[in-house]
């Protein structure tokens, strides 16, 4: 699955998310699930080696954590931390497994980073119309 991401200044993410919470504005079925506020951000978590291991818990569907530490040859506690980010951001998910064990699963293999000044010059203009006028 590709997982599109959109970059943004964070007061236009944080507007936006707050004009949808009030109903004030509806997303198109296009833009970004994903949001950052700089393409470095974006590198930070999607380095080569994260988007390695997302395509590999997708194509071999690691049953648990311990199982994918020995597919890599990372250690677990190297791969918690890795998995922990991934899923805080919305590219993968734990799920429970047998016992205490948690199966691994990539939401995304494929990324696609999108600047829309078209939606940040929607989302002024909104934002604009919202201020009191002095």
């Amino acid at each position: 699955m590709k997982a599109r991401i959109g970059i943004m200044q964070e007061s236009l993410i944080r507007f936006r998310l707050l004009a949808i919470a009030q109903g004030k504005y509806v997303p198109e079925a296009q833009e970004p699930r994903i949001w950052f506020t700089s393409v470095n951000a974006v590198s930070q978590i999607l380095r080569p080696e994260n988007i390695e291991l997302l395509r590999l818990i997708d194509a071999e569907k690691p049953a648990s954590l311990t199982e994918l530490a020995t597919m890599t040859g990372r250690a677990k506690s190297n791969l918690s931390n890795t998995l922990k980010s991934l899923t805080e951001k919305g590219f993968a998910r734990m799920d429970q497994s047998t016992g205490r064990a948690l199966k691994p699963v990539a939401l995304y293999t494929d990324f696609e980073i999108m600047t829309d000044s078209v939606l940040e010059q929607k989302l002024l203009r909104l934002m604009a119309a919202e201020q009191p006028a002095a």
